[in-house]
């Protein structure tokens, strides 16, 4: 298989020993930057480098030069043929970074741009990831998918029940890779990057979540756990006990994203993120709309007739559901799929000397 990735340009230099790094395209990177502020602003003593790695540099605004931020231009080679749906080849890049930075770093602490830092986080990762085995190359959280599967939350069985299920036939719990955490020197060592990639390219009909998919179907038992309060991806499970959990990490999954998408889940974010476009990006047009409102401009079905029942019958449990909250009293069914019970138990383990917030109350 005939992969590579090689630095063009760069940046400033390393500092320190680990590095909080991100990986996107242009699309993306104002996200990049707003997480990477929310980190300095929480973190004024840096105890890691910064790195954002992107395929062109020159679209790093002169402003953000300076900022304590190192900038990376990537250029990858042998990936074109893979699926990314939604997203852009950017988003396999983050799995070239133990290479990139062999012998740089020893962590690599990765985030998704779409993630916001709700509080300091560096030090508690790092004493969490000293307990982990010392050969582990890749730690993880579990994935918000695994929270449904567990709870008392039932629906009509789906394929994303089949898809998590098939991992727990070889006793893996599934994992978000929005959120990991390489051990730079293990990673590089069991040669994970060509193993991940040759099974990429094999079972690129099949790659579910693209890169996600085939980081877990190769390492399966040998990814280490990460708690889901480092990873915490916002929905309808979770959303109603972020305030109560306090999350170091909130990950805005799917198209939650508070940029773009008015709901339940990203209201209280919206402010933070039009105020930092509109100081940093005022190019940007921040057009941020209700689902409903989404699907009239982008219709999901060709079929007129389908896409109207589909999207107002979505709109119609959305929005019976928010009713059903504010008439019963949100006090008395917030628990009702046991989410508390689930999330404080392996693999989650949001509760534990850090945090008790998320036990039930005496």
């Amino acid at each position: 298989m005939d992969i590579s990735a090689s630095i063009t340009k760069q940046t400033g230099q390393a500092n320190n020993v680990n590095t909080l790094a991100f990986c996107v395209d242009e699309n993306y990177l104002p996200y990049a930057l707003f997480a990477a502020e929310q980190f300095i602003t929480l973190h004024p003593e840096l105890p890691c480098d910064i790195c954002i790695c992107l395929p062109d540099i020159s679209k790093v605004p002169q402003r953000f030069q300076g900022k304590g931020i190192r900038f990376i231009e990537l250029s990858i080679n042998g990936i074109d043929s893979l699926p990314v749906g939604r997203l852009s080849l950017a988003a396999y890049y983050r799995l070239f970074l133990p290479q990139v930075f062999n012998e740089v770093y020893k962590y690599i602490i990765y985030l998704d741009a779409d993630t916001f830092v709700n509080k300091a986080f560096y030090n508690d990762l790092l004493t969490h990831i000293e307990t982990l085995p010392a050969d582990f190359c890749v730690a993880a959280a579990t994935d918000i998918m695994e929270l449904k599967f567990r709870s008392s939350f039932k629906e009509k069985r789906s394929i994303v029940d089949d898809y998590v299920e098939s991992y727990h036939q070889s006793n893996h719990v599934y994992r978000n890779s929005g959120v990991l955490v390489f051990n730079t020197e293990n990673y590089v060592k069991e040669d994970v990057l060509s193993r991940v990639f040759n099974y990429a390219i094999d079972n690129a009909d099949s790659l579910q979540c693209h890169d996600q998919s085939a980081l877990n179907r190769v390492l399966l038992d040998d990814i280490a756990l990460l708690p889901f309060d480092f990873n915490w991806q916002i929905n309808r499970l979770t959303y109603k006990f972020t305030e109560v959990v306090d999350p170091y990490i909130i990950h805005f999954i799917s198209n939650n994203k508070p940029w773009r998408t008015d709901n339940k889940y990203t209201t209280k974010y919206q402010t933070y993120y039009k105020d930092f476009l509109l100081a940093n990006f005022p190019e940007i047009t921040v057009d941020i709309a209700t689902m409903l409102n989404q699907r009239r401009k982008s219709p999901k079905y060709n079929n007129p007739i389908r896409e109207f029942i589909s999207r107002e019958w979505q709109h119609l449990k959305s929005t019976s559901s928010d009713k059903i909250m504010t008439i019963s009293g949100f006090e008395k069914i917030k628990d009702k799929y046991d989410i508390r019970e689930t999330l404080i138990d392996t693999p989650f383990l949001v509760s534990d000397n850090r945090n008790n917030a998320a036990k039930k109350p005496n």
